[in-house]
Order: structure tokens, then sequence, then C-alpha cells
């Protein structure tokens, strides 16, 4: 009976998930269509006695209307029902527990991702030795001293909360502190427009989009430190990208935040030796917030190589009742070659940065820069050059430059031991220059989120 069977077989597949009944009723259909009658039995085995058959016009009719009402039932409810779980005879014995699994708690495991945040890990181990005196500078960070240091632990969450809306958690700390480094909510899918609220990193350049275990060298650039304080411009705020209808990527950034940042602090301290108080309080408010723009655009120069210009904006009042501005631009190049990216790579990057903290009775114009270059010239291996200048122009602290050299060894993307040498003088000045060789360990764990480009 081969068109019963071919009928049989096109009625089990119009069937997935709707259950034994409209198979029965396709089976039935199809035998009465092919004028064959399925083979059954009654209680007591024999066959039954058959019923009176219709006029064949009439049973034709009526087959083919009962038919297509099954099928139009069997398809709305397959839309409605899950696919059933592979059969043991279906899969390999050697991933029959796993795909068992799947057929069991495929649902709940499902659920179980769709309800957890993807959680990472990085940490950074730091050693080596400097000549600098310790607490002889204010804008060096605490860890780079002679010794053996956790530098930073960061965990990270992230997760879509609905919809519209991804949230993003990132703590940090070492042995000594532990606090929140970014915690914001970013829109998804608005046409041309990202938004974000939270605590999170100022858009000024590119250093300072920057985590402390993707940095270029183990520390930030010497003028970033000194302009922008050790930690950086990060506060709490919103933020606005626009992505602009241009031929070539153009992106604008504004953002508002209370700005609790080290460009727009102010205050005189008291000398001890005279004998009048000139202690002068910061006369920062509650409703003096900062003010952050960035643009940046980026083309390609040919296939291997693409080039990024971008430019910076810092505003607010600050707490000698004044204005502080500061200004920065940015030029980075990258060349990677298609026939081998993997391999060898160049990246060449740039940033000036400018202050003017009106109301400062010192330094209040500074100006700094920093430019670095990396070389790729294995699957596992670069090296780094890097010089800044602090003080250009010439501010009443004078002009101090640092040079930078590095080599690293990255056996993945998620872990790199790195060895740098630093040579920083202050120019003018009889001060012996100071020198420092630090080996760094960075290591991380967890879907971490990519970093800029």
């Amino acid at each position: 009976m081969p068109k019963y069977q071919t009928i049989k077989r096109v009625s089990t597949t119009l069937k997935v998930g709707t259950g034994a009944f409209v198979l029965a009723l396709a089976v039935t259909a199809g035998a009465e269509e092919a004028g064959e009658k399925p083979p059954t039995t009654d209680a007591s085995g024999q066959e039954p006695t058959a019923a009176p058959t219709p006029a064949p016009d009439d049973a034709a009719k009526a087959t083919a209307a009962r038919a297509q009402e099954e099928a139009e039932i069997a398809a709305e409810m397959a839309k409605s029902q899950p696919a059933p779980p592979p059969s043991a005879s279906a899969v390999p014995e050697e991933n029959r527990g796993s795909a068992e699994g799947a057929g069991s708690s495929g649902s709940s495991r499902g659920l179980s991702n769709l309800m957890n945040p993807a959680l990472s890990a990085a940490g950074i181990t730091l050693g080596g030795a400097t000549s600098r005196p310790e607490g002889s500078a204010k804008s060096v960070p605490a860890d780079l001293r002679t010794g053996i240091f956790l530098q930073e632990v960061e965990l990270r969450a992230s997760a879509i909360v609905d919809p519209f809306i991804r949230a993003d958690v990132s703590v940090t700390g070492n042995a000594e502190s532990v606090g929140f480094e970014e915690a914001y909510i970013t829109t998804l899918d608005l046409p041309r427009v990202t938004l974000r609220a939270g605590r999170m990193r100022a858009a000024v350049g590119r250093h300072n989009l920057l985590h402390t275990h993707a940095f270029p060298f183990i520390t930030a650039p010497l003028p970033w430190r000194a302009l922008m304080g050790p930690e950086g411009l990060t506060d709490t705020g919103v933020s606005a990208e626009v992505l602009l209808p241009m031929p070539f990527f153009t992106e604008v950034t504004g953002q508002v935040f209370q700005g609790d940042w080290a460009p727009l602090e102010g205050s005189i301290p008291d000398d001890p030796l005279t004998p009048v108080n000139e202690a002068v309080p910061d006369k920062r408010r509650d409703r003096d917030l900062g003010y952050a723009g960035h643009v940046k655009t980026l083309f390609d120069v040919s296939d291997a190589t693409t080039v990024e210009i971008g430019g910076s904006y810092v505003g607010g009042r600050n707490g000698f009742g004044s204005l502080t501005t500061l200004v920065a631009g940015d030029l980075t190049l990258k060349w990677r070659p298609l026939s081998a990216e993997r391999y060898t790579g160049f990246d060449w990057t740039t940033e000036y940065a400018w202050v003017n903290q009106e109301g400062a009775q010192t330094d209040r114009k500074r100006g700094g820069g920093y430019t670095g270059v990396r070389y790729q010239f294995g699957q596992q291996w670069w090296v780094q050059a890097r010089g800044a200048v602090l003080g250009l122009p010439e501010s009443d602290s004078g002009r101090t430059v640092r040079g930078e050299a590095l080599g690293a060894f990255v056996p993945s993307e998620f872990s790199a031991f790195r060895l740098q040498y630093a040579l920083e003088k202050r120019a003018n000045s009889t001060q012996k220059p100071i020198h420092e060789v630090f080996l760094q360990a960075i290591f991380s764990v967890g879907p971490h989120p990519a970093h800029a480009y």
C-alpha cells in the first residue's frame, strides 16, 4: 500500500508536537482518499462490519474538507509546541548523556542563562623596584613602589535587563581597598543613539576609557596621571552617543557628571611658616556639575590600515569659584596585514591635553602629551615604547619627561606577562633621574566584554 504509507509519512511530519490524535485523523483521511481502509480491529480481534459508504462525489468533498481542516489544526498546534527531544537511538552513545540532559532540563538551563548575568574576573599582580622616594609624587599610584603587590582585581557582571536596556557593573580593588569602578545601564536598538546612566568613565581621549588590565603599559601616561588624577575621570552621570549620518564613521558624545574630578578641585592650604591663615576651602557646590564632550572619526587608509582622530572637552566650575577648561586631542593608527594579522601588527597612539584652571595660584595652565608604539612580531610576542612630556608648555612646576620600554609575552587573550623599564627625569633639575623595573602578570576569566577598538 505505497500511497497509504506516503500519506502517513506526510501526516507524521505535520504532527510535530500535536499528539497522536491528529496523526490518527490524518491517517484515516489518507486511507479513505486512497480508496483503502486502514487496518483496524475490534476488541475481539475481528475486523468490524463496514458502515455504508456515501456517494463518491459527496465522500470526496467531505474527505478534502476534513483533510484541509486537520492540516490547519496541525499547523497551528505545531507553532505552539516545542520540538521533542532527540531519541536515544538518534544520538551517538558517547554524546547520549548530554543529549538526555538537554532533553530533560533544556528549558530550565535556558531560563538560567537568561536570568543570570555574564560574570568575569581580571587580576593583576605586579612586582619590581623603583628609585622614586616614597610619597614624592602624589600623581603616582601607590602600587608603583618596590615590592610585590596585587595591583588590581576586577569583578564584572553584564546582562540584558530587558529588550531595551543592558546593565554593566564593575567592582575593582586590591588588598587595601575595594570600590565600584563602573555601574551603568545602556539602551539597546535606538537608531543612531546610545544612552547611558550611572557611574562610568568620561569619554575623554582614548586612554581614559581603558580599564587597568587593558592599559598598553603598566601605568597610565605621566601627563594623564598628573592632569586628570591617578584614577582618571570616572564619576556618576548621564551620556548620549550619536552616530552621525556620514559616509565614514563619525560619533559625537555628550556627558554630564557630578564632577568630583581632580581638574575641578580647588583649595588653598595654609602655610604653617606664616602667622596668617591663608587657607581657602573648596568652593564647589553640589549643583556644580562637570561636562564632557568627545567627537571622533575613523576611516580606512588601506585594506590593512585604519586611522582614528578625536577631540575632547571637559569643563565646569572649580573649587576656586572659577572655570576649569580641559581640551584634548588624540590620533591612532593601526596596521594589520590581512595575510598575517594574527602574527604581526603595528599600533601608534598620540594624545595631548591642556588644562586651564582659573583661580589657581600655581600651575594655572598645564599641558602634556605622550606618543607610543607597539609592534607585534609573533603570535604571542610584542614590544612597545612610549615617551611622555608633562609641562608642555612649561608650567610653574617645570617640565618632566618619561620614557618607557616594554616587552610582552601573551600566551592567549586571557593572560599576559609584561616586563617594563621606565626612566623619568625633571628638566633643568639637579635631582637624579628615577629608574623603574616592573614585571606584571595579568589574567582574565569568564566572558569579559570586548574593549574599545
